[in-house]
């Protein structure tokens, strides 16, 4: 398994927790105490958003076994009554399962253009001007940070339809992401060398994915006919 695959693991399952949570019907004392279970999704939540968090600042984009150790630990030092009611909460998720898997691969798209970007800015380091290069990058990277947690937390608070109002939510983001990620190309020598293209190629990708989301999410958001006309 891949790092990213072993992170979404981790991410589905802080989310799924806290729907399960969000199930009153549930026979758990989990459930069933308002204060407790307030408190549990107070943490999971905290837990996933500081997972999300570690991930998307990982150093040049390269998501390895130490970092997702690291994703793991910060998430845990978020959520000390959720770890020590581990087997409670995997009973309570066991009890009825609900997969989402839009939400996974949404997080994976908006988790893959953080690690992209970081990548390219990387590439592009040495052949660029580096105090134009940083604010740019720190411009995106900061963008792209608060859509993915926004994408999140709208998630989290919608019942229903969950991921297509956090598609939503986020497309505008992403669009303003998109323009300000263009600029990273004109950041590189005209005549350029194999970082330079490399660290191009990789921008260029960044964007196409940007725009690809936002015009996919877009029309997902959008109302069909038949709803306009209700």
């Amino acid at each position: 398994m891949n790092e990213i695959e072993a992170a979404l693991d981790d991410l589905d399952g802080l989310h799924e927790a806290f729907r399960a949570l969000s199930d009153t019907q549930r026979a758990s004392a989990l459930t069933s105490n308002a204060k407790l279970g307030k408190k549990l999704r107070r943490e999971l939540a905290a837990a996933l958003d500081t997972y999300v968090s570690t991930v998307i600042s990982t150093s040049r984009g390269e998501l390895d076994p130490k970092r997702v150790r690291n994703c793991r630990g910060a998430a845990a030092g978020m959520m000390p009554t959720a770890v020590a009611s581990q087997r409670r909460l995997a009973s309570l998720v066991e009890e009825r399962r609900i997969p989402n898997p839009e939400f996974r691969q949404d997080l994976q798209q908006l988790l893959s253009l953080s690690l992209h970007c970081r990548a390219a800015l990387a590439a592009l380091a040495p052949t660029v001007d580096r105090r134009a290069a940083e604010a740019l990058g720190n411009k995106v990277l900061v963008e792209l940070r608060e859509a993915t947690l926004l994408y999140v937390s709208t998630a989290r608070a919608a019942d229903d339809r969950g991921t297509e109002k956090a598609r939503a939510a986020v497309v505008e983001h992403l669009k303003k992401t998109e323009s300000h990620a263009g600029e990273f190309v004109a950041l590189a020598p005209g005549s350029g060398n194999d970082a330079s293209s490399l660290g191009v190629t990789l921008s260029k990708d960044v964007v196409e994915m940007l725009h690809k989301t936002a015009l996919d999410w877009s029309a997902a958001a959008a109302p069909s006919e038949s709803e306009g006309a209700a």
